[in-house]
């Protein structure tokens, strides 16, 4: 019985979980993904207490930046000494066998093809543009950048960051 039981629950966690769904999905095994928008939009605001200022200080990880289309973006910050680095997560909340997400790159019938260049703009709190140093893509659906000393102060009461680069997708099972 106790064998019965375990076998059940591995396969559902294989199958029906959020990750399992994901993970099928993202490799298009069993599942129809379809470009419904691109280059949408995202603004978050990232709080200073999300800040980490103090290079001793350890990272700051899984901050719940935003929820877009099913897909939660996480942020994790580190002082590195000559910058702070900014990194955003996407996790993805797929609980149903069909439904929408967002996603920095390309499905094609090869795989995936992300972007090459990271389109990110940072602002502080009165509309100033701050630059931005070091972006990053991935891996997934993750983008990243650093903000170096010289422009630490700018961002000591927050600021925004407008992201342009997720596509939304819709999946649904075949």
């Amino acid at each position: 019985m106790i064998v019965t039981a375990i076998f059940i629950y591995q396969y559902y966690k294989s199958e029906y979980t959020s990750e399992a769904i994901a993970e099928k999905v993202l490799n298009q095994d069993g599942y129809t993904v379809t470009l419904r928008s691109e280059h949408i939009p995202v603004e978050i605001f990232v709080k200073p207490e999300w800040i980490n200022f103090n290079v001793d200080e350890p990272m700051i990880k899984d901050i719940q930046a935003a929820e877009i289309h099913n897909s939660t973006l996480l942020l994790d910050v580190v002082n590195r000494g000559n910058d702070i680095y900014f990194s955003f997560r996407t996790i993805f909340n797929m609980n149903n066998p069909s439904g929408a997400f967002i996603y920095n790159g390309y499905f094609t019938e090869e795989g995936i093809q992300t972007y090459t260049d990271t389109n990110v703009k940072l602002y502080d709190k009165n509309g100033e543009e701050i630059a931005v140093s070091q972006t990053g893509l991935g891996p997934g659906a993750a983008f990243s950048f650093g903000i170096e000393e010289e422009q630490q102060k700018l961002i000591k009461e927050g600021f925004h960051v407008k992201y342009n680069d997720f596509n939304v997708y819709n999946y649904m099972e075949k």
